[in-house]
């Protein structure tokens, strides 16, 4: 896993930061084929009761764009310096409730939330992407920042991927090939 502080601080990796915020958006447009086919229990289910459902997986990516990262980025876009503690999912979705419940009108969601946070990124100068942020105590920057939310992104897909690989998604008695 590359951190934060490894990624070079260039006009082409800021684009490759911009495009990569703006992947979640395709992602969503390839579940959107294949979300109708996970039945109920799997969408609901939580293995563990600690464990978040994939749904609120999906919810949680538009959350943390609408209220933690999209307003951070807009106070770096006024030239204040962020300091952000990121919360938990748990606490992300127990603190908001959630505009919408329908798998497919999350992935909507998502892509305006994404949209929107790219957008702002996308807003900020060369310079301003040198600019200080502090995440959960840790000093960096607004590459830093971009970085810290793609994998954010990336932990969440992961864990919905898995949730999905190891569910039950046929009613034949053998177990799907995998």
């Amino acid at each position: 896993m590359t951190d934060a502080s490894d990624v070079p601080r260039t006009a082409g990796v800021r684009q490759a930061l911009l495009d990569q915020l703006a992947y979640l958006i395709d992602e969503t447009t390839v579940l959107r084929k294949h979300v109708g086919r996970i039945p109920e229990s799997v969408m609901e289910g939580r293995p563990i009761a600690s464990d978040l459902s994939f749904r609120e997986m999906y919810v949680s990516l538009y959350l943390f764009d609408e209220q933690v990262y999209s307003p951070a980025v807009a106070r770096l876009a006024e030239g204040e310096h962020v300091s952000l503690d990121v919360p938990e999912a748990k606490e992300v979705l127990d603190d908001a409730a959630p505009e919408c419940t329908g798998i497919e009108a999350v992935l909507d969601q998502i892509s305006v939330a994404r949209s929107g946070l790219t957008a702002l990124f996308a807003k900020l100068d060369v310079h301003a992407w040198q600019g200080s942020v502090t995440i959960n105590g840790a000093a960096t920057d607004v590459f830093g920042l971009a970085h810290h939310v793609i994998r954010h992104d990336v932990d969440l897909l992961r864990r919905a991927a898995t949730r999905l690989h190891e569910s039950r998604l046929t009613s034949r008695k053998e177990d799907i090939p995998k």
